[in-house]
């Protein structure tokens, strides 16, 4: 029996790779999280195998307690809650930790380190993305032959951004969906139950995967394919209207991005729009899976051959329709354009 560590509380990405990882009767889950109480919690703690511990993925002496007899881990920071200085130091202090408390396989949930590829530059600098991308780099430089290593490199959830995003119905009747990636963007989705599949994956593989990062999505999604998509599963009429950034940037709150989290505000947190300007331009130059974040889908053919390959399977599976649906994100979430 292998003993499986989830670090990073009870939210949209943990919960349903904790799921995910339940269906191998070989596997014991423990999750930390701040609130073994909440609902969330709650209904994880019902399935088999899954135990839930209370402490702070924040707090060393925290992390040393939940790292006790664990075989392996995976792990998913969020620089939303905590800047990404705070998230860059906690990712590489819980590996150190994983590393003396003798776990075999430490797995990161990662992002793209966009700007590094740009040869950093500011346009496509992504606080939360950047943290994620050195850290990656960091675990580049250590062995595998103690403590195994991967890293699972993700993106946008569908299950989130298209509740945020859900599309409004115009005065003409057709559904229309509003969103700062121009006519030829593109937004790599991937969706919660096919991130929470990887996942699993890579933890019943370790030595496939050893110090190896996998990029995951179901493919690169312009508007227009959004929209027809959306009519071809309700039948409705539909249609993408860009949206401009920088007057959709106008809407979001202006204060600085994890200052709660860390209960001050830290010289080094951007607010919002230093978040997301950058994020959206990296998917106004990505159609057709070109620019700065790519994805190598020829391999995901190879190792998950009955994935989800298109947005409209999708949002059969998922049951997307014109209600409104209820958002999965704990932090991170910002105000879409409405009307």
């Amino acid at each position: 029996m292998t003993t499986i560590l989830v670090l990073g509380g009870a939210g949209a990405q943990n919960s349903a790779v904790v799921r995910e990882l339940a269906k191998n009767p070989s596997f014991r889950v423990k999750v930390l999280s701040r609130n073994i109480e909440s609902e969330e919690c709650v209904s994880l703690a019902a399935l088999d195998r899954v135990t839930l511990s209370q402490g702070d993925c924040y707090n060393e002496e925290h992390l040393v307690a939940a790292f006790k007899n664990v075989d392996s881990c995976f792990v998913n920071t969020n620089g939303f809650a905590i800047g990404e200085k705070a998230e860059t130091y906690w990712a590489i202090r819980m590996y150190e930790i994983a590393y003396f408390s003798g776990v075999k396989h430490f797995v990161f949930s990662s992002l793209p380190y966009v700007s590094k590829k740009s040869g950093f530059n500011p346009k496509y600098r992504v606080p939360f993305a950047d943290g994620k991308g050195k850290v990656v780099d960091y675990l580049r430089s250590q062995p595998t032959d103690k403590m195994n290593w991967s890293a699972l490199e993700t993106g946008p959830y569908p299950d989130s951004f298209l509740n945020s995003y859900a599309p409004t119905q115009a005065d003409d009747g057709a559904w229309v969906f509003r969103m700062p990636i121009g006519r030829k963007g593109a937004m790599p989705f991937i969706a919660l139950s096919e991130l929470a599949w990887y996942a699993r994956h890579i933890l019943e593989n370790p030595q496939t995967f050893a110090g190896d990062l996998l990029s995951v999505a179901i493919a690169h999604v312009s508007g227009d394919e959004l929209a027809a998509a959306f009519s071809a599963v309700t039948g409705q009429p539909a249609r993408f209207e860009p949206f401009d950034l920088l007057e959709l940037s106008k809407t979001w709150p202006t204060a600085k991005v994890g200052a709660a989290g860390l209960g001050y505000e830290d010289p080094t947190l951007v607010t919002m729009a230093g978040h997301m300007i950058p994020w959206f331009t990296i998917w106004q130059e990505s159609g057709g899976n070109t620019g700065l974040w790519t994805k190598d889908y020829a391999r995901l053919d190879k190792i998950h051959p009955g994935r989800i390959k298109t947005i409209e399977e999708w949002m059969r599976k998922s049951g997307y329709s014109t209600e409104k649906r209820k958002h999965v994100l704990k932090t991170g979430m910002f105000n879409a354009p409405s009307g």
